[in-house]
């Protein structure tokens, strides 16, 4: 890998400080006008520099002296600033473990000094895939929030922030995670997931209630949990004699003389991607607004613990840690499908479903074979723009229906019709071909194959999956008999992001074979490359490889042609009144109301199945958190005996 040139460097430089710096101006202007131009800048710089950074990777740019001391400053900074926060709503244990950080910080510091002079940020194919995910999908989000914001602070609560607060965390947050997944530095690393949970619990708590408050302080003590671990990653990887690199961390001579601070890490990754049991901070943020709900929550914030478990496969793949982190993903993916089911909010089914959809791609991390790595990438890459779009659907209609309930968004349709239609292709490409979600949970399966515990998770994750999402289209392509369909009214940067996201959605399941064909699966070949892969891993990936090649034209002939006939008849066929046991009653108005018996006036009930006895969160959770945590408890116990 070349290291990077002037130009290179400025690049990457500008993609973590650029945004942050214009969101301070964003902060600092009161005219909602130019703040629009300046976070619209925001937007189209990062994405620019986004695609500017993947086309001249891959490189390594070395940081001076003067990062190290800085980097030192800043970790303090940090940590002051959430003892602070604790402080000042007299949380304890906020203040109790930013205490123990900074102890550990100083004892770091004290014994290994400041940071190396040659750790410093590299752009390779992860980073690259993470860098564009967080700079187009993250920028379309902020596009978005600009009219969003506008509508919500009219009838947001009266305690609301500014949104010139909200759009500097906002933008920022972009900044934050570039640095995030391009530094090969472990306190680096720290620093900005620091700043990320401090973004996020700012957001969160934007509107300043109560609700807002309360759950904005329980996602900075349980993300609080990860960066404890994570220095405490950092200093016992320092009292092993390492260089305080990732990259040092992971191409170890002796990986399992490091299990724990891989461990320490892996805790880390697994409490800012929500996994069981730490799910309840994620949960909590939907109270948020819908872009936090979109940007922090599908598609980046979450994406980092993902994306630093992935980083780390290669070092604990040939350890006991392997399986274990594949049971606890497994674990997590099939729990949480199975809550969402019982769930009517529409932003905790997905919230749901983002911890579902996380915990798969922890669990084939965990899976020593370049195809289940492969998936993991596939379902990292696609979810992440099906989500922020259904996310973005999620907020127009809540703020035109004034309700988050699926049971209220009967009709809508006929109300939202571009909006609805937008949402049920989100849904489609989060369960259907030729989408890569899809691709990506039938390669999970086929990999793990050989693991039957694990494989039945995998399957019973994926059916349950399937039935919330199929559910949920039901309810909103319900309606009663209309000649005519509205013509929504939004700002046009909600109009275009919701445009552009959902046709990035087709395009890309338009594309998906040559998606994993050409740029995932070289990828995952490549981190694997290190590893002894499982017998018969090699000839798993070639078959698979076959049936795609010849499976998936014919998939996307199908698809073609249903598009077109739709587009076709679209506005042609005769809508007649439905049959509802009886004659229809008088106007087209009332056309759930039909005669029964004896001429009475009867009106058709449509119900969600829900099935709360079985699958109510309460009920749930009271049992998977305890086994998650023995889980979590036999990863310290599996290192012990070694």
């Amino acid at each position: 890998m070349s290291t990077g040139s002037e130009f290179q460097s400025g690049v990457l430089l500008a993609i973590i400080a650029g945004p942050i710096l214009l969101g301070m101006a964003a902060w600092a202007v009161r005219a909602g006008r130019i703040r629009n131009v300046i976070v619209m800048a925001a937007a189209v710089l990062t994405a620019s520099l986004g695609i500017l950074l993947a086309r001249g990777g891959p490189f390594v740019v070395e940081a001076g002296p003067w990062a190290g001391h800085l980097a030192t400053a800043l970790e303090f900074g940090v940590i002051a600033t959430v003892a602070a926060i604790g402080f000042r709503f007299r949380i304890w244990t906020l203040i109790g473990m930013s205490l123990l950080q900074f102890a550990m910080a100083g004892y770091e510091l004290f014994h290994s000094g400041p940071e190396p002079a040659g750790a410093g940020f590299v752009l390779d194919s992860l980073s690259t895939v993470l860098v564009l995910i967080i700079s187009l999908v993250g920028s379309t989000i902020v596009v978005f929030a600009i009219g969003y914001m506008h509508r919500h602070e009219h009838h947001a609560p009266p305690t609301a922030a500014t949104n010139g607060r909200f759009f500097f965390f906002l933008t920022g947050f972009l900044g934050l995670m570039n640095g995030l997944v391009l530094t090969d530095s472990l306190k680096w690393l720290s620093i900005f997931w620091e700043c990320t949970t401090l973004c996020s619990f700012f957001l969160i708590g934007h509107d300043r209630t109560v609700e807002a408050r309360q759950n904005a302080r329980r996602a900075l003590v349980i993300n609080m949990i990860g960066g404890v671990a994570m220095t405490a990653a950092a200093v016992a990887f320092a009292h092993d004699g390492g260089n305080g690199t990732i990259s040092g961390l992971i191409h170890s001579s002796s990986p399992v003389a490091l299990l724990l601070p891989i461990l320490l890490l892996l805790i880390a990754a697994f409490t800012k991607s929500a996994q069981l049991p730490f799910q309840s901070w994620l949960l909590g943020a939907m109270v948020a607004p819908t872009p936090v709900s979109a940007l922090l929550h599908s598609s980046t914030m979450v994406k980092a613990g993902s994306y630093l478990v992935l980083r780390l496969a290669p070092a604990f793949q040939d350890t006991p840690l392997a399986l274990l982190v594949a049971l606890a993903g497994g674990f997590t993916f099939a729990v949480t499908s199975a809550i969402a089911i019982s769930q009517n909010n529409a932003k905790k089914v997905l919230a749901y479903s983002t911890i579902a959809n996380l915990g798969l791609i922890v669990a084939c991390a965990g899976i020593n074979s370049p195809l289940a790595y492969t998936a993991a990438l596939i379902i990292l890459v696609y979810h992440a723009v099906s989500k922020a779009l259904l996310f973005l659907c999620v907020g127009t209609i809540e703020q035109q229906i004034g309700s988050r309930n699926i049971d209220d968004m009967s009709g809508i349709m006929f109300k939202m019709p571009m909006t609805t239609t937008i949402a049920i292709v989100g849904m489609i490409s989060m369960m259907a071909p030729p989408f890569g979600m899809l691709v990506g949970k039938w390669m999970a399966i086929v990999a793990v194959a050989h693991t039957p515990a694990v494989l039945m998770l995998f399957i019973l994750g994926s059916a349950l999956t399937v039935f919330f999402w199929a559910k949920w289209m039901g309810r909103i392509t319900t309606t009663s008999y209309h000649e005519h369909y509205a013509i929504e009214s939004m700002p046009l940067t909600m109009r275009g992001a919701l445009i552009l996201l959902g046709t990035a959605v087709v395009v890309a399941g338009a594309g998906s074979m040559a998606v994993y064909k050409q740029w995932l699966q070289p990828i995952a070949v490549n981190a694997l490359a290190n590893v002894t892969a499982q017998p018969g891993s090699e000839a798993l990936m070639k078959s698979v490889d076959d049936y795609m090649s010849w499976a998936m034209y014919p998939i996307l002939a199908v698809v073609a042609i249903v598009g077109l006939a739709s587009m076709i008849t679209w506005g042609k066929t005769k809508v007649r009144l439905p049959f509802l046991c009886g004659e229809n009653v008088g106007s087209t108005s009332k056309s759930f109301e039909f005669r029964s018996l004896m001429d009475g006036k009867n009106t058709a009930q449509v119900t969600s199945y829900y099935f709360a006895p079985w699958f109510g969160e309460t009920i749930i959770t009271r049992w998977a958190n305890p086994v998650a945590f023995l889980i979590l408890i036999s990863f310290f116990a599996r290192i012990s005996l070694i």
